[in-house]
């Protein structure tokens, strides 16, 4: 609750600020390239207007889940693309209208939140190039289009972030659009000129996409790749510790993290983030009781990527719903290996019926209000299950 506070006034004064800092760049702009005044406040209003409409779909983006590559409270992130963004788009003007990298400008906005904010935003930012430069819906339309297709083919990519495919797309489409547009309607005999803008803003925006988005990857996307590399190795310090104060405690990590894991994988979700779960769901134990204050204070001082910080808080904190489907792995990954290394305890030649067991453990939780109002569907457990069911072989190396 306090964290969602927090992030709710966060929100607040970043976007009033964003807001702000808008209508100061349109009323530049305005000084800039209107001799009325009623032109330079039309213009302000606009472009407050705009925002407005940015904020407001950033804002329902979050409240419904539809953000792409974990931009969730990434306010800050965010208002400072838009606002360059915006900035750019008033200087714009400046250049030939053939040269206007606005597919960098789309996609950078859209990657920063998800397409239908990333359309928005840079909507507002291209009408404001167009309205200051005096071009015609023809302008518009090339770099609406271009745009577009930039932010749907960059928005359908996963984690692994492979940007080959949707890169020659986009630059495919605005090499047509500029091609229909510019070069089609120029008033000289066709000539190698003709091409010479439309390919210096191709050029530009290959080289601008490309080191965009290098960077995205490695500071947004794959961020926390080395950190879950380190904790998600056996030889870890922190697992190091707790195998010498608890073998038992360490082997049911270790069995835990395999197969949340493994499933994880198969569902196509947050692997790392299940299998780092899985390991420390009881590092608590190292400072005396597994309760979420001594976790937290774990994860503080080896620096847990947030997302597995979430999905621990979920799972050790007693007053904390479990809502992520990463967290309900965990919760039924722990429970299968409890079970088996219990009955094992008490007999270590016992012949297990494996599929019976994980049929008997699914039914139990299914039937507690534990797994209520939660992210994972119906066909994703019983995905689950089935995969459980498949590592009958694994379970012998838990006597």
């Amino acid at each position: 609750m306090e964290e969602n506070k927090k992030n709710f006034w966060k929100r607040i004064l970043i976007f009033a600020f964003m807001f702000i800092l808008a209508g100061g760049i349109a009323f530049a702009g305005g000084l800039l390239y209107r001799d009325k005044t009623d032109e330079l406040i039309r213009d302000v209003v606009m472009t407050l207007a705009g925002t407005g409409i940015v904020i407001f779909s950033f804002t329902l983006s979050e409240i419904n889940g539809f953000f792409i590559y974990h931009n969730e409270t990434r306010y800050g992130r965010f208002a400072a693309m838009y606002i360059i963004s915006l900035i750019a788009s008033m200087l714009l003007p400046y250049l030939p209208v053939a040269g206007w990298p606005f597919l960098v400008i789309f996609v950078l906005l859209g990657v920063f939140s998800n397409g239908m904010t990333g359309l928005a935003a840079g909507s507002v930012c291209l009408l404001t190039a167009v309205n200051y430069s005096g071009g015609d819906y023809a302008v518009f339309i090339l770099y609406f289009i271009s745009g577009l297709a930039g932010i749907l083919v960059f928005s359908t990519l996963d984690d692994d972030f492979r940007v080959g495919l949707p890169f020659l797309i986009s630059m495919l489409i605005l090499t047509l659009c500029l091609t229909a547009n510019v070069v089609l309607f120029s008033q000289e005999s066709l000539s190698a000129a003709q091409f010479m803008i439309p390919a210096v803003n191709l050029m530009t925006c290959y080289i601008l996409l490309l080191v965009s988005l290098k960077m995205f990857s490695s500071t947004v996307i794959h961020r926390y790749r080395e950190k879950y590399m380190e904790i998600n190795d056996p030889e870890c310090p922190l697992l190091v510790q707790l195998k010498d104060m608890s073998k038992e405690e360490y082997y049911h990590a270790v069995h835990t993290a395999y197969l949340g894991d493994k499933i994880a994988r198969r569902l196509n979700l947050d692997d790392a983030a299940v299998k780092a779960c899985g390991y420390y769901h009881r590092i608590g134990f190292l400072k005396g009781e597994n309760n979420w204050e001594n976790v937290s204070a774990i994860c503080q001082e080896y620096h847990f990527p947030p997302r597995a910080r979430k999905i621990l808080k979920e799972y050790v904190d007693a007053d904390e719903k479990v809502v992520s489907k990463e967290t309900i792995i965990v919760l039924f990954a722990d429970c299968i290996v409890s079970s088996i290394l219990y009955l094992f305890a008490k007999d270590p030649k016992a012949e297990l019926d494996y599929e019976q067991l994980i049929d008997t453990v699914f039914r139990k939780k299914l039937e507690t209000e534990e797994l209520w109002c939660n992210e994972i569907s119906l066909a994703q457990i019983y995905e689950m299950k089935k995969i459980f069911i498949e590592e009958k072989l694994y379970y012998d190396f838990l006597r």
